[in-house]
């Protein structure tokens, strides 16, 4: 007795091992941001990671080796969205014809956008931001990494237009961009807190708006 294994009526292919671990890594590290969104770092444990990914803590712990490498992971799973965003990319930039000025507000509407459809996140990055200043010290370098992440993005459009001719010459892109991440974090923290009082829309404008004078008041 022959079987028809044509395409139409094959058995699926069953996943290999390494994707089906990679898939799991993925589910423990997106439950661990979940968590520390909610909970934050401290009282978060292996074994709610792990019931939070459909599985055990022990799973959890021999795949990454202790909660503090968890949190590593989860701060690379964040910065992803900066790093791998081809649009974000210098080249992306150096590619945009638009002034400098309209690709930073480009960069503003982006960013709060993402906040607001992309809370968790956010929220944990903020979470882990504020525990890294007081009971995490250990993870100092960490977030420093983040910000310094961040912190490019602004200056690259900054060196840029200066290179281009669209912005003054005179401005410093270390300090001009640490002005405007204070203000995007300052109102992404407003909107995380109080998503429904606060229209998405006439915040982005008002702060492209002020990153416009920033940049004209040097």
């Amino acid at each position: 007795m022959e079987f028809d294994m044509s395409p139409a009526t094959a058995a699926p292919r069953p996943r290999k091992n390494p994707e089906r671990r990679r898939d799991s890594s993925q589910r423990m590290i997106e439950a661990a941001t979940e968590l520390f969104a909610e909970k934050g770092y401290q009282r978060t444990t292996l074994i709610e990671i792990g019931r939070r990914a459909g599985c055990t803590g022990t799973l959890v712990s021999n795949r990454f080796g202790s909660k503090e490498r968890v949190l590593r992971a989860v701060l690379a799973h964040i910065l992803n969205r900066f790093e791998a965003d081809e649009s974000l990319s210098l080249r992306a930039k150096a590619r945009d014809p638009r002034p400098a000025p309209a690709q930073l507000s480009r960069f503003v509407a982006t960013y709060l956008t993402d906040v607001a459809q992309r809370g968790t996140r956010i929220r944990a990055l903020y979470v882990l931001m504020g525990e890294g200043l007081g009971s995490l010290p250990g993870m100092a370098e960490e977030i420093a990494h983040v910000n310094q992440v961040f912190r490019g993005e602004i200056m690259g459009y900054l060196t840029l237009g200066m290179e281009r001719g669209d912005l003054p010459s005179s401005l410093d892109p270390a300090i001009l961009a640490s002005l405007i991440i204070g203000l995007l974090r300052g109102v992404a923290l407003q909107i995380l807190a109080e998503p429904e009082h606060l229209p998405l829309d006439a915040l982005i404008t008002a702060c492209q708006k002020s990153v416009q004078a920033m940049i004209r008041a040097g």
